[in-house]
C-alpha cells in the first residue's frame, strides 16, 4: 500500500468520523438516526484500529513518528 494512500485514508476517515459525530449531535431525540450515527462511527473507528495495527508498523520510521506526533489514529 503506497504511503500516501494510507495516508490520505487517515485524512477521509477523520473527516467522515467529524460528520457522523455532527450527525449524531443533531439527532436530537431521533432514535433510528442516532443509531445510525452510532454505528457509522463504530464502524470507521473500528476500521482506523485496524489500519493503525497493521499498516502502521510498515511505515517508514519518519512518517510514523509525525504520525504518533500528529495522534493520528
Amino acid at each position: 500500500m503506497a504511503y500516501v494512500y494510507l495516508l490520505d485514508l487517515y485524512k477521509y476517515l477523520e473527516e467522515r468520523l467529524e460528520k457522523a459525530t455532527d450527525g449524531l449531535d443533531k439527532a436530537d431525540g431521533d432514535v433510528p438516526a442516532e443509531k445510525f450515527e452510532q454505528g457509522r462511527i463504530d464502524a470507521l473507528t473500528e476500521f482506523q484500529d485496524f489500519l493503525k495495527e497493521n499498516f502502521n508498523p510498515k511505515l517508514p520510521r519518519r512518517i510514523r513518528e509525525s504520525l504518533i506526533r500528529k495522534k493520528v489514529p
